[in-house]
């Protein structure tokens, strides 16, 4: 009844013809190739800086030169502002509320002489 074999070919699913294969392949080589020379390079440990001084690859500079730069492109939109509001005030503002609300509350109950000196939970912090 089955068919034997494969039944699904992953590269035929996206229709890449056989020389876009072979190019993505070829291109995957190359970057093994240069990641493995990378790597020879960076974790050589005869390596001086006074013998050949650094190695210059202009992606990490790329990489490097936008992180240094980021903040004079950045530009503020509604969206970021909203991000900001979210994970930053939002929290801090309720864990400020939450901190208030529950020394309060305590404060309350120890003046109101609900909670015996004997079972208080903070009596050697204050």
């Amino acid at each position: 009844m089955a068919e034997k074999g494969r039944q699904w070919d992953p590269w035929k699913m996206f229709d890449a013809s056989e020389q876009e294969l072979r190019a993505i392949r070829e291109r995957a080589k190359m970057r093994e190739a240069l990641k493995a020379e990378w790597t020879k390079k960076v974790t050589n440990p005869h390596k001086t800086t006074t013998s050949g001084g650094f190695i210059f690859d202009p992606a990490v500079q790329r990489f490097m030169s936008l992180k240094n730069t980021q903040a004079e492109y950045f530009k503020g939109t509604f969206r970021t502002a909203s991000l900001a509001i979210v994970l930053y005030v939002l929290p801090v503002a309720f864990c400020t509320w939450h901190a208030i609300r529950t020394k309060e509350n305590k404060e309350k109950k120890i003046r109101s002489g609900q909670v015996m000196y004997k079972d208080r939970t903070d009596k050697f912090f204050s």
